[in-house]
């Protein structure tokens, strides 16, 4: 993995013809395109997005602009501090233990970019045809 990838906090996918999101979510559901983690379309003040489960607080996200998909990394924190300690992200320390058993410790340092660049690669796959 280059630093250029590690970097990278947003990708653009420009289509042939304009595409909703809804659209696109059923296209995600119905491929049978394995993405790597669950995602569910969420509907807000400021408009309608697909977002993914975070992971290792990475959370990857898709926006939809007429024939542009904007796939964007958010940063998602949960800490806990008890009595005046310092704050720990709890989830994301677990997931990092598990993936240094899984893959050594390059993976807790490198697995919520991966999982980013996983679900960038994913939806490239599904749009191909579409660009």
């Amino acid at each position: 993995m280059t630093l250029k990838e590690m970097s990278k906090t947003v990708e653009r996918f420009n289509l042939r013809q304009a595409i909703t999101i809804e659209e696109l979510y059923s296209l995600m559901y119905y491929s049978g395109i394995t993405f790597p983690g669950p995602y569910v379309l969420k509907k807000g003040l400021f408009g309608s997005k697909i977002i993914f489960n975070t992971y290792m607080q990475v959370q990857p996200r898709l926006k939809v602009k007429n024939n542009l998909v904007i796939v964007r990394k958010a940063q998602r924190r949960t800490t806990v501090a008890v009595g005046g300690m310092p704050s720990l992200d709890v989830r994301a320390t677990r997931q990092r233990i598990e993936a240094t058993r899984e893959g050594g410790i390059g993976k807790a340092f490198t697995g919520g970019i991966e999982y980013f660049l996983n679900v960038i690669e994913a939806v490239r796959y599904l749009l191909q045809p579409r660009m």
